[in-house]
């Protein structure tokens, strides 16, 4: 199944690694997804490497029930996301309403502190070289039966 029809959220903070978030955006978006980009704050935040990204939605105005992916991006290496409590809440609310959770490299620690303990429609990747392979994982993890 493809990423087509899908609505797909991609969380965005502090010094977020610039392919763990871009190639979700840009790869949804190729496919026909729905791509909304929520930050941890109304301004936005800055990658890495200075790159800014302004949100275009707000944790607040999204339907959970109409999210098929969250996609939870790493930051730099050795450092924690700093994600804020409404997108820690938004990541529980879209795994609740079923919607598939994938996180990508130390993106882990948000699922983590979001949905301790469990291991169902989550979707992980050790870093930013998994990326490609990644997506088939989602791929598929959206294509099984719920």
């Amino acid at each position: 199944m493809s990423l087509a029809q899908q609505n797909v959220v991609v969380l965005a903070y502090p010094r977020y690694q610039e392919l763990d978030f871009w190639y979700p955006v840009l790869r949804g978006r190729e496919e026909g997804a729905t791509v909304h980009i929520v930050a941890a704050g109304p301004e936005g935040c800055e990658s890495i490497l200075g790159y800014p990204v302004v949100p275009d939605t707000a944790s607040s105005d999204v339907d959970p029930a109409g999210v098929g992916l969250i996609v939870v991006p790493g930051v730099a290496a050795g450092e924690g996301p700093a994600a804020s409590a409404e997108q820690i809440a938004l990541v529980s609310a879209v795994h609740a309403a079923g919607g598939l959770v994938a996180a990508v490299g130390n993106g882990a620690e948000v699922v983590g502190a979001a949905l301790p303990g469990a291991s169902d429609r989550i979707v992980r990747a050790a870093g930013t070289d998994d990326l490609a392979t990644f997506f088939g994982a989602v791929r598929a993890a959206l294509a099984a039966p719920a």
